[in-house]
């Protein structure tokens, strides 16, 4: 017979979500239920403050309870890299390596620091959710990431769907197997700072040989910024190398829509700055697209200029793009 423990929690108490993660354990620990016992925890509609982490081997399901919407519900703290040293440590929602299987459906996690200098040693990364677990799976339906800098970083399998989510600098990113996007806004925002100022949304660190970043049917648009400032969909870290474990620039768009704010090349390595890899993309892992369409402010199609691409860019054949949206978003 099927097993699973249900909590449902109101913002009432002050860390109350973290009271049902100490809980969890708890009830684990006294032999109550087994550690592959599911457990879900139903938010009702508010403001969850605090810093969270689950490392517990409990599959887990956070979600809005039935009728509120994905900004009704929202956790929310002020954390980086200057309060607490390491990607690990710095999020809002931190979910550890002994978490094999997480689900979050339908509210938002919200990092609310704001940079306050250009000194990026001060610590200015600032995560709204991290998942820590290279072994691990991570299902994201219908909810809202919001921070600046990192905003959401991913190890393992992760898969994203419907989800909003925002930032300025690699606010996608991390060092994972495959991460999939399916029908996905992401918009780069405005950075809090004045200045002219570039901005990047993702930067892949995946896995040697592996997908990558798999972006299906997104859409990616961006707050005006001051003239001369350059705006990209990926960068490069710059280290990453034929034996290197990770650090490889994988990230495929497939039929995604691209606004006018971005540059055309898409793709940047800083000017030559940074070494790109693999090379050139292909059709498995790298920088890779097939069907990118560019939208004006008002979503109507406009020219794209293809001519321009960084030429570590490939473009995808269209049984190539279908192979991969067939394995990674065939419900699409």
């Amino acid at each position: 017979m099927f097993i699973m423990v249900e909590f449902k929690i109101a913002p009432s108490n002050t860390g109350i979500i973290a009271q049902t993660f100490k809980k969890i354990k708890e009830i684990t620990a006294s032999g109550s239920i087994d550690i592959d016992t599911p457990v879900r925890i139903l938010l009702a509609a508010g403001k969850y403050p605090g810093i969270l982490s689950y490392n517990l081997p409990n599959p887990l399901i956070l979600e809005g309870m039935a009728g509120t919407k994905p900004e009704d519900i929202v956790l929310l703290a002020e954390n980086c890299e200057a309060f607490h040293k390491d990607t690990e440590n710095r999020a809002v929602f931190v979910i550890g390596p002994n978490a094999s299987e997480v689900t979050l459906r339908g509210f938002t996690i919200e990092n609310t620091h704001l940079k306050s200098c250009d000194d990026a040693s001060l610590g200015n990364q600032a995560e709204a959710l991290c998942f820590h677990n290279q072994n691990g799976s991570l299902l994201c339906q219908n909810m809202r990431f919001i921070s600046r800098q990192d905003t959401v970083h991913v190890k393992g399998f992760s898969r994203f769907e419907d989800c909003y989510i925002t930032g300025d600098i690699d606010f996608i990113w991390g060092y994972c197997d495959t991460s999939v996007w399916v029908n996905c806004k992401i918009h780069t925002r405005e950075d809090n700072r004045p200045g002219i100022r570039p901005a990047y949304v993702v930067q892949s660190r995946a896995l040697n040989s592996r997908p990558g970043f798999i972006f299906v049917d997104c859409t990616f648009t961006a707050d005006r910024r001051p003239e001369g400032s350059e705006l990209w969909i990926g960068r490069s870290q710059g280290t990453g190398a034929k034996d290197s474990v990770d650090r490889w620039d994988s990230i495929a768009l497939i039929d995604c829509k691209i606004d006018e704010n971005y540059d055309d090349r898409i793709w940047t390595d800083e000017d030559g700055k940074k070494t790109v890899y693999p090379e050139k993309g292909c059709k498995d892992f790298g920088w890779r697209e097939f069907g990118t369409k560019r939208i004006n402010s008002n979503g109507d199609e406009i020219a794209d200029n293809t001519a321009v691409r960084n030429p570590h860019g490939y473009f995808m054949k269209k049984e190539e793009a279908d192979s991969l949206r067939n394995e990674f978003a065939p419900s699409v």
